[in-house]
């Protein structure tokens, strides 16, 4: 089986420094096969033969061994991430002038959440589609961003346990993780 991992928050602005060479070895050395990653924010593919539930295990226990502060992270088999992306709405992506983000739930994710975010979304700024792993957001860029629901999200509960991608990172995610391993 073929797996993304995404983990949050990690070198950001030099924080949580997290070498993806390092974190690739560890993962070589865990017994994962095929193992790539995509650009320096914690993107990465992984294959193996254990169920999702036992590699997010192996990856959370390899962070807290070689990193001394927590990474969260989301393990999602290629079939679950490929059917919430197959659910994506028409206009996520669509417009060049708006932001477009995926965020992906973390383990943890309250469900309530979902019900909280309903309520906040601004109609004439913000566009949302809830997806069992993911939430696809479309809001304002520049122009009345600040009106926008996302805008006021970062620092929140719910933004913590979310993990975010844009729409190109997203779309990039999808074609390498239908990629061959060749």
């Amino acid at each position: 089986m073929d797996y993304l991992i995404l983990l949050r928050g990690i070198n950001v602005g030099g924080n949580h420094r997290v070498p993806m060479a390092d974190l690739r070895g560890y993962l070589t050395a865990a017994g994962f096969g095929h193992v790539r990653s995509y650009i320096n924010s914690g993107n990465l593919f992984i294959s193996s033969d254990l169920p999702q539930e036992t590699c997010a295990a192996v990856v959370n226990q390899l962070l807290a061994d070689h990193f001394t502060f927590p990474i969260a992270c989301q393990v999602l088999a290629r079939p679950d991430f490929m059917a919430d992306l197959a659910l994506a709405p028409t206009w996520w992506g669509a417009d060049p002038l708006l932001r477009h983000n995926a965020l992906f739930k973390l383990p943890g994710y309250e469900a309530d959440f979902d019900d909280w975010l309903r309520a906040g979304v601004t109609a004439d700024y913000d566009q949302v589609l809830l997806t069992p792993n993911v939430i696809f957001w479309t809001s304002t860029l520049k122009v009345h961003f600040s009106r926008s629901f996302y805008s006021k999200i970062a620092g929140t509960p719910f933004y913590k346990q979310t993990s975010a991608r844009n729409y190109n990172t997203t779309i990039k995610l999808k074609q390498l993780l239908e990629a061959s391993h060749d």
